[in-house]
């Protein structure tokens, strides 16, 4: 039986199902019931079923149909919409934070953290660091409201990372990938960034819908 490390396990449960759902342990279309995860975290029903409420409200767990759930499974015309909506929202961060000079401090401190993972380190932590480097890049920018609605949508966008594993043999190249778009950033030159970061994206499009 697996253990929940944590005093609230409403919350411990969420976090691992998310971790297992990030790092792949937990394919697209797996199904997930109450009575299943119940046993296998050795937790009460209505906790399971709490948890699973969360998880469906951060996109990151799908009705099936109508009743039963699962994890998400993306079709090449989610994940396009997905980028399709996350484009304008980052790059207008960009540009906010090249035009007004804003600091990138908290930038900074997030891509070291991805660029200090080990090697061996799992790649639902490369998930969450990379995660926790755009959501600064938003933050960066400003705009109360960008910030607003910006972090749900990464919610979901983490899926999609999740399935990126296998177009990273060398793991490190996704830190090397973030260090080039925040040098970018941090050039002052508007044209230049935002040109790195609308490559940056088009990359990871293009490594999604891969065959």
């Amino acid at each position: 039986m697996a253990v929940l490390q944590t005093t609230n396990t409403r919350d411990a449960l969420i976090a691992e199902v998310r971790r297992r759902i990030l790092s792949g342990e937990l394919e697209p279309g797996t199904s997930l019931t109450e009575q299943g995860l119940a046993t296998m975290f050795g937790v009460a029903r209505p906790t399971v079923r709490s948890a699973l409420q969360e998880l469906v409200a951060r996109h990151l767990v799908e009705r099936s149909d109508g009743r039963s759930l699962r994890v998400p499974v993306l079709t090449d015309d989610d994940v396009r919409d997905l980028f399709h909506v996350r484009l304008p929202l980052e790059v207008t961060a960009v540009r906010l934070i090249v035009a007004q000079g804003r600091s990138l401090e908290g930038v900074e401190a997030e891509l070291a953290a991805l660029e200090s993972l080990p090697a061996k380190a799992a790649w639902s932590d490369r998930v969450e660091a990379h995660t926790a480097f755009h959501l600064a890049l938003v933050e960066a920018a400003g705009s109360t409201r960008l910030s607003r609605i910006y972090p749900p949508l990464q919610e979901e966008m983490q899926l999609c990372l999740a399935r990126l594993r296998d177009s990273y043999p060398d793991p490190a190249e996704l830190a090397v990938e973030h260090r080039r778009l925040l040098q970018a950033v941090a050039s002052g030159n508007p044209a230049s960034a935002e040109a790195e970061m609308r490559d940056h994206l088009d990359r990871a499009l293009t490594g999604l819908l891969a065959p």
